[in-house]
């Protein structure tokens, strides 16, 4: 599947959705919208919901390109995380608002800990300490996302490494 059609229609149905809920934005709406054909609606995804999972496991799939090129601290790391989330951020904003909540940070969450698996995010070999990390950065991701005023990446990371220190 083409990365660049799936960011956007990520991107078209989130417009959509700032304005229309999603259960009253049509297939044939949102696919002008992105200027793709319903075909390709079709062939990759059945919901809207499958649009939001498969943006980001790419968002969760960039970053560990990304972390895997360098050996960085756990503030650095969690900067990099909100610089790949920010060109996203008013779009997942608009899901948030229109109740996805509980939706993206299982998403999150799941992304979350394909890094506690990979070792990505260091600590403890305890899946009680990898479930509450993981349940609990995916809760400060979607408070973030839900904030009109964000803040920055470094102002993220840090925040981030005191709170895992």
């Amino acid at each position: 599947m083409s990365q660049t059609k799936n960011t956007v229609l990520f991107q078209s149905l989130a417009e959509l959705n700032a304005k229309t809920p999603l259960a009253d934005i049509s297939i044939a709406e949102l696919t002008t919208a992105a200027g793709v054909s319903r075909m390709y609606f079709y062939r990759n995804f059945k919901t809207y919901d499958e649009i939001i999972d498969q943006h980001i496991n790419d968002l969760v799939t960039d970053f560990i390109r990304a972390v895997r090129k360098r050996s960085s601290s756990v503030e650095s790391n969690a900067t990099l995380f909100f610089k790949i989330l920010e060109p996203d951020a008013s779009a997942f904003g608009a899901f948030l608002a229109h109740n996805e909540s509980n939706h993206i940070q299982r998403n999150f969450e799941l992304g979350l800990q394909r890094l506690l698996e990979q070792e990505l995010i260091q600590g403890q070999a305890d899946p009680y300490w990898e479930a509450y990390t993981a349940g609990g950065l995916s809760r400060v991701i979607t408070v973030w996302l839900s904030k009109p005023a964000r803040e920055t990446p470094q102002q993220m990371g840090a925040k981030i490494a005191a709170i895992v220190h």
